[in-house]
């Protein structure tokens, strides 16, 4: 396994585990009502231990094997980030469509930020999952 495919699936899982808490906190907060004193706390502190995780493991992926992650990436590193974020887009763009739409289903601000950074994150899932999928196909 390659360094930026090792870096592709720390990236997804670190993604998987902040979205999960984000969407966690916020179907509490939308089904069960639950408050919390300071959201912006709660949602600040998951992206720094977001930054955090993903700053540690690549450090620890990049002293196992410094070279390799010194290494320029190659043409078929470049046309697989392309691809990815080719795919990405799209799913952005219906995500931020979407976003738009629930300006007619009359919801506040908050939840409006909601999907749009919903929209956010399952695109750069899509885009880290485009990746290693790419990466193991031609391994």
């Amino acid at each position: 396994m390659s360094f930026r495919e090792k870096s592709a699936w720390i990236s997804f899982f670190c993604l998987v585990a902040f979205g999960g808490f984000w969407f966690r906190n916020m179907i509490r907060i939308e089904v069960y009502h639950v408050r919390q004193p300071n959201p912006m706390l709660a949602f600040f502190s998951l992206l720094g231990a977001l930054i955090l995780s993903e700053i540690v493991l690549h450090i620890v992926i990049a002293v196992r094997d410094p070279k390799e992650a010194r290494t320029p990436k190659d043409e078929r590193e470049q046309l697989i980030d392309l691809k990815a974020a080719r795919v990405a887009f799209y799913v952005l763009m219906a995500g931020a469509w979407l976003s738009i739409g629930t300006l007619h289903l009359h919801f506040d601000r908050l939840r409006i930020a909601d999907s749009v950074l919903g929209a956010i994150i399952v695109a750069e899932l899509v885009k880290y999952a485009t990746q290693i999928a790419l990466y193991r196909r031609d391994a």
